[in-house]
């Protein structure tokens, strides 16, 4: 069967390619999968097409979040059939060969509703970063939220934390960013410069700070204004993936964590088993059920974060939109159909 898929040829380029799958003498435990949506994951992906950590090897397939259903499946498969629809790490392809059942969450299927509308449901993903970090929150009724960073991930943060019954305040030096969470309705939304973040913050919280600092950008000065930014004894909860460096003294914020006897939590997706394990409340599979119910309820808005739902042959477009024209391309959705 004949299947297109996205690919970086070489450093900083983006192609459309085509191969052929082999839908026959499948493993144990392969699909095969059809795609009908796929979302780019501006963070990850932009780093392994500008090999930003030193690690990608050219050419790259790439991808990052798929909604598709079971063409095939080995004989080892028994929890999915031919037909059903499935969420999963997959790449930007039409049609691809998946390993399923591995121990971790990339490397697993998870069963997806029917009938959601799948520009909605590709966003399950980002959804399930996001609410890593209220899920590792001690967090109370009326507590003040400060998520810094309004990207796709930070946004789905904000919706979490108000639903969990904080005061959120969200904080970005992009004013169309500030704009799309207003227009979902994030409690309140400050668009300030970096160096005027923390003054906002206090000005909001009658000097204290909030009980609650996220870093959603993934960059170590955002956690540095985080930190400035927090009440005493309050917590700062680190959900984005820092992979820029950045030079700087470290005194001013390690003193402000020590002397302030702030909490400091790291909110990685994959801190969460992959499947239900007996004891464990919170696990992935959960958590994409607890998504996908939210999202079909109308209490997740995810629609209105896809600025752009592309043609698989727009892709090299969209990449250079999402590096270099940030304001206008926030949330891409590959439409397979």
């Amino acid at each position: 069967m004949k299947s297109t898929y996205v690919v970086f040829p070489e450093k900083g380029k983006v192609a459309l390619a085509s191969h052929e799958v082999d839908t026959g003498s499948l493993a144990p435990m392969e699909v095969v999968m059809r795609n009908e949506a796929t979302i780019i994951s501006a963070g990850t992906e932009l780093a392994a097409l500008h090999s930003i950590e030193g690690t990608t090897t050219y050419p790259a397939g790439t991808g990052y979040g798929s909604i598709g259903t079971v063409l095939a499946a080995g004989a080892g498969v028994k929890d999915f059939q031919i037909g059903d629809r499935a969420f999963y790490a997959g790449r930007h392809a039409l049609v691809q060969r998946f390993m399923h059942g591995q121990d971790h969450q990339w490397g697993r299927l998870y069963r997806a509703p029917k009938d959601l509308d799948p520009i909605e449901a590709a966003f399950v993903c980002m959804a399930e970063i996001a609410m890593t970090a209220p899920n590792i929150t001690e967090l109370s009724l009326g507590d003040t939220v400060a998520v810094f960073g309004l990207g796709v991930v930070g946004n789905l943060a904000a919706q979490f934390y108000q639903l969990r019954g904080a005061r959120v305040i969200g904080i970005d030096p992009v004013k169309s960013r500030c704009d799309l969470a207003r227009k979902i309705g994030i409690s309140t939304v400050v668009d300030v410069a970096p160096g005027k973040q923390v003054e906002a913050v206090k000005a909001l919280t009658g000097g204290a700070g909030a009980a609650v600092t996220v870093d959603a950008a993934g960059h170590s000065a955002v956690v540095a204004t985080a930190v400035e930014a927090t009440a005493l004894f309050g917590q700062v909860v680190l959900l984005g993936s820092p992979r820029a460096s950045f030079n700087a003294d470290l005194t001013p914020t390690m003193r402000t964590i020590h002397t302030n006897g702030l909490v400091v939590r790291g909110a990685h997706m994959w801190r969460f088993p992959a499947s239900e394990v007996r004891g464990a409340k919170q696990t992935v599979s959960w958590a994409y059920q607890t998504c996908f119910e939210l999202i079909a309820a109308k209490k997740l808005k995810v629609r209105e974060l896809a600025s752009h739902v592309i043609k698989p042959e727009q892709a090299p477009e969209a990449y250079h939109g999402l590096q270099y024209d940030k304001d206008t391309w926030t949330g891409v959705i590959i439409d397979w159909r």
